[in-house]
């Protein structure tokens, strides 16, 4: 199991954002929803990370590995090179 630091290296070093749809049962009907993802994983906050756009999905991981990178910047004590 990673440490809290680990994950944050983790993913704040992901180079690439990307999407994903999941599927979900709303009263009775099969709905598609998008969510960001990084190394493969859906990232996002524990209540918003389904959207009803790619672009908004896109937005929230590139958000999520920022703060990411913040976080991880405050524990090393300095400001990480962003990776575009």
């Amino acid at each position: 199991m990673r440490t809290r630091k680990e994950n944050l290296e983790h993913y704040a070093n992901a180079k690439r954002i990307t999407t994903g749809i999941i599927h979900q049962i709303v009263d009775g009907s099969l709905v598609p929803f998008y969510v960001g993802k990084l190394r493969g994983n859906i990232v996002g906050s524990t209540t918003k990370y389904k959207f009803k756009t790619k672009e908004e999905a896109y937005q929230c991981a590139y958000e999520f590995r920022e703060s990411c990178r913040e976080e991880l910047a405050e524990l090393n004590g300095k400001q990480m090179e962003r990776v575009a």
